[in-house]
């Protein structure tokens, strides 16, 4: 009985029992140094070390680029930052290409690769739908509502370019006699003949989107504007910018010439384009008259 008690009182102190690490000499045997430290203290310093283990690698993978070794459930708002900013790269892109190709198919018109007469108001045809004629017997009764129908879209064009160029300050590209006007689908622009060597001017600020030269029309720049207005010019004797180049309104860009087979003296051809198609710049600009 009494030896029972004692185990007992004997494992209710186990945890003062101490233990003794001593360093020394494997030959001597002389001591170094020793440490004693009982069982309280042992399980006190593990939990201290494994503390600051935790402590250590939540600051590793938290706040350093070891963080993406994770996994996703624990970088989820991370994950969805990068995943939102990749939307909207794709949207970006989206946006560029549709703009690229909006820019290539009008360059192929003003070139000449396509005819202008295939693309041309083409979208105030296509908007007529059959709903707004009225079915009638009488063939003239139909012509007189298509041709009504025609005139309201022309007139609503009108008014569209109006209002696209009334808040913009439009800039002669240079001062001369007009010498051929704007005819659809023949001549899509003016050709202003002017002094030798004559500066042409960009007639407000933009970007030069496009610049060759070719056999028929010579030296030809284009340029992009605000509100989708592209200008161009051709027939340059030389041209003072690239593409890419930012230009402001009223700066040089070129030089009057007689470069290509499609002119039969010096002179400037004139083009004024925006998404309704090309427009009369007779409409617009006054070229020193």
């Amino acid at each position: 009985m009494a030896t029972d008690k004692k185990k007992q009182k004997k494992d209710k102190q186990w945890w003062k029992k101490s233990t003794r690490i001593v360093g020394m000499d494997p030959v001597t045997f002389k001591e170094w140094w020793r440490i004693k430290i009982n069982r309280v203290q042992l399980i006190s310093v593990l939990v201290l070390v494994f503390m600051l283990s935790g402590g250590v690698f939540f600051i590793v993978f938290s706040y350093t680029p070891a963080r993406y070794l994770m996994p996703n459930s624990v970088t989820n708002k991370d994950r969805i930052k990068i995943e939102n900013t990749i939307h909207q790269l794709k949207e970006q892109k989206k946006k560029v290409n549709l703009m690229g190709n909006y820019i290539s198919n009008l360059q192929a018109v003003i070139l000449g690769e396509v005819p202008i007469d295939s693309v041309y108001n083409t979208t105030a045809y296509d908007s007529l739908s059959t709903d707004e004629i009225e079915m009638d017997t009488s063939i003239s009764s139909v012509e007189r509502e298509l041709d009504q129908n025609i005139r309201s879209i022309q007139e609503q064009q009108k008014d569209q370019e109006q209002a696209l160029f009334e808040h913009l300050y439009l800039f002669d590209p240079i001062e001369g006699e007009i010498s051929r006007k704007f005819r659809i689908p023949n001549h899509p622009g003016v050709d202003i003949v002017a002094t030798k060597n004559a500066k042409i001017k960009a007639c407000l600020n933009g970007v030069v989107i496009h610049s060759s030269y070719n056999d028929q029309d010579g030296h030809t720049l284009i340029l992009s504007h605000k509100n989708d207005v592209i200008s161009v010019y051709k027939h340059a004797k030389e041209v003072f910018v690239a593409v890419g180049d930012n230009v402001s309104t009223g700066d040089a860009i070129a030089i009057v010439g007689n470069s290509g087979k499609a002119t039969s003296g010096p002179h400037l051809h004139f083009e004024l384009w925006s998404n309704l198609g090309p427009i009369d710049p007779l409409d617009y600009f006054s070229f020193g008259r």
